[in-house]
């Protein structure tokens, strides 16, 4: 009896050994840290591409809120892997469509430039992606007369915002896909508050761009 009962013994002490050196492993797994991947020691990200905003130019009636093309440049400073501050332009360009009006005014085209900086944050790092978040802070310079300079009106008459530098800002995340350890594609997605006129703006952002990362990170 005791010989039958001797292989059971020692199977669950191998069982209880192995469950305790499992464990430790991956304690010890999740407590050590994160590899340093090449793709993410520069100092500096320099992005740049195309971008699109959706815009409501005006408060009054029957304004149409319009899609706007343009350009974003930006420079990420990283003090560590997961945390920099980002420094990023944007211009945005489009054609307003003006409400009827007596002024003969049918429509007026439009740009918007922000100016921003903030914290940009590298959440996720892996060998061939990484993610992560933005809260951007800034100015925003929006034209709106161009097809009223000749007309004896302001926008604001028909319901369109007057020319104003404005608070701006830009909230949301972005994704890089990392073609080698210097260049990445990347693309975001924004809220983008204004404030023109005397209401807030609620456009929504996107970019598509690509990557260059310079200098080291030590």
């Amino acid at each position: 009896m005791i010989l039958r009962i001797r292989p059971v013994y020692a199977a669950l002490a191998f069982l209880a050994i192995f469950s305790v050196s499992t464990v430790l492993r991956a304690q010890v797994t999740a407590t050590a840290p994160a590899t340093t991947l090449p793709q993410y020691q520069q100092r500096f990200d320099v992005y740049g591409g195309y971008s699109y905003s959706h815009f409501n130019p005006g408060p009054g009636k029957g304004v149409s809120a319009i899609n706007l093309n343009g350009w974003n440049g930006d420079l990420t400073a990283w003090f560590k892997q997961l945390f920099g501050l980002e420094f990023s332009i944007r211009g945005y360009y489009g054609t307003i469509i003006v409400p009827p009006n007596a002024y003969n005014v049918t429509t007026s085209n439009m740009s918007e430039h922000l100016f921003m900086v903030g914290p940009n944050f590298r959440i996720v790092r892996k060998q061939n992606y990484a993610a992560g978040g933005h809260v951007l802070l800034g100015a925003a310079d929006g034209s709106f007369d161009e097809g009223f300079k000749n007309s004896g009106a302001q926008p604001y008459q028909v319901g369109i915002y007057n020319n104003k530098v404005a608070f701006g800002a830009a909230v949301g995340g972005w994704a890089d896909y990392n073609i080698n350890q210097k260049w990445a594609v990347r693309a975001t997605a924004d809220w983008l508050p204004t404030h023109y006129g005397f209401s807030t703006q609620n456009e929504f952002a996107g970019t598509v761009g690509v990557v260059y990362k310079i200098g080291y990170l030590k």
